[in-house]
């Protein structure tokens, strides 16, 4: 970078009249430091960039294993409700049956009493 301040000093210096040195001097190095801050901000932006990317992919990754992960446990839970069901429905037919049977018991002996009270 010295060099570069040194040419950019001569060069400066042929094109515009020069009234202090000192000033021309600290106008070059303060635009030379300028130069070198702005390559390495790049160079750290682009790092950044790169950074963010792979948190990026990662993250991505991370949605599509929980993802699969919720589709077996919404599988688990599906046959476990199915199985539910069917404990339910073969309840349910217990019931009636129960019911039916119950219903019929009353009713003969309904019958049988009005029977026996006539004869």
């Amino acid at each position: 970078m010295e060099s570069l301040a040194d040419i950019l000093e001569q060069e400066l210096e042929l094109a515009v009249p020069v009234r202090d040195k000192k000033s021309l001097r600290r106008y070059i190095t303060i635009l030379t430091e300028n130069l070198v801050n702005q390559g390495r901000n790049e160079r750290e932006h682009a790092e950044f960039r790169e950074a963010i990317v792979r948190i990026d992919s990662r993250i991505e990754e991370g949605f599509k294993r929980m993802d699969e992960r919720f589709e077996a446990v919404y599988k688990r839970f599906e046959a476990v409700q199915q199985q539910m069901d069917r404990r339910f429905e073969a309840i349910d037919k217990r019931f009636s049956m129960m019911f039916t049977f119950i219903t019929i018991g009353f009713v003969a002996m309904a019958t049988l009493m009005s029977v026996y009270q006539f004869i």
